[in-house]
């Protein structure tokens, strides 16, 4: 079982990582051919401002959620590594345990939200906004699922296996 959660785990980090480089990519291209336009008008970017925003929004979720997975996001240590013994084991279940909570409201919250919204892109009619801001209570649920590990992890004391 463990074994195929780590297969898991690790095709989810790739195709994290690969929709976070296209969505970059996309980014780089649509500001890039926006400004060209712009000084030779050929074309009119309507629409590149949305999609813009959408690509962003997606690649900062699906950062945050990798960086979480490998323990690189922001995370409160001075205490933990400096607490030896039994404080700082119960300081780091406290960390994990508020990282854990944080991540499980953002991800109802998000998903609560994402359900909620009713709107249009301003350009794209076609597209409503939660398929933008669906990447929230996507990333938040990973994001739970890693801070779930983490919490067991601190919990057992094997602070060696934090890092991914």
């Amino acid at each position: 079982m463990l074994e195929l959660l780590k297969t898991i785990d690790h095709w989810v980090s790739r195709l994290t990582r690969f929709i976070c480089v296209v969505a970059l990519g996309a980014i780089v291209v649509m500001f890039l051919s926006n400004v060209f336009v712009r000084f030779v008008p050929i074309y009119n970017f309507t629409q590149t401002d949305d999609w813009i925003q959408i690509c962003l929004i997606w690649m900062i979720f699906l950062g945050a959620q990798e960086l979480v997975r490998t323990r690189n996001h922001f995370v409160v240590e001075v205490m933990t590594e400096r607490l030896e013994g039994n404080l700082g084991k119960v300081c780091r279940v406290l960390v994990c345990a508020i990282e854990l909570i944080t991540y499980a409201l953002i991800c109802y919250y998000g998903w609560v939200w994402v359900m909620r919204a009713q709107a249009y892109m301003q350009s794209i009619p076609w597209m409503q906004v939660r398929v933008a801001y669906a990447a929230i209570p996507i990333s938040a649920f990973f994001m739970t699922c890693y801070a779930l590990r983490d919490f067991v992890l601190a919990l057992k004391g094997r602070y060696d296996d934090f890092a991914c």
